[in-house]
């Protein structure tokens, strides 16, 4: 993958995510079911919280520092969720949202400004992608992994969660 082809990636997927958080109402964003007990917000503050993670990893990186997150690098993903969910259950849902849309915004400067060679060679970033990533990959593939494909594993489940409520309220009328 070429960086023009994942940044043209990373901003369609993102606009797609967008799109269909817009079609969620204020008080929807707050009902559990989403995605287990999750709502909307929940997966949102989520998805959020692996984007931040990113942009810390790289700016550390892009200062020579292998950085290491205790909780977002657990291998455990239910302990993970649980501590993304519960620094995150309180937050309004308007906060979660901005926070969301700045995160993605600086994670795109940051790949904006990496040389395609990183994006795409392993053996440039070995050093500091292997101690997160557990194995030698390239960088691209760790920023898809905790971005856009973490949308396309989280749309479904708003989507068919937006029918469920579609198709309950032609029920009631």
């Amino acid at each position: 993958m070429t960086k023009l082809e994942f940044l043209d990636t990373m901003r369609s997927e993102h606009e797609r995510w967008e799109a269909l958080l817009a079609q969620v109402d204020d008080a929807q964003m707050l009902q559990p079911g989403v995605a287990g007990d999750w709502s909307v917000k929940d997966l949102v503050a989520h998805v959020t919280a692996y984007e931040r993670g990113l942009v810390e990893w790289l700016e550390a990186a892009s200062r020579g520092q292998s950085l290491a997150f205790p909780d977002l690098d657990h291998p455990d993903v239910d302990y993970r969720n649980a501590v993304i969910f519960s620094e995150n259950q309180n937050r309004p849902w308007h906060d979660v949202l901005l926070e969301s849309e700045q995160v993605f915004q600086r994670l795109l400067q940051l790949v904006e400004a990496l040389p395609e060679e990183e994006l795409t060679d392993a053996q440039i970033t070995e050093w500091f992608v292997t101690p997160r990533w557990h194995e030698r990959r390239a960088l691209w593939k760790c920023i898809a992994d905790d971005s856009f494909k973490h949308y396309r594993q989280h749309i479904p489940d708003i989507r068919d969660w937006l029918d469920r409520i579609q198709t309950d309220a032609q029920r009631r009328k």
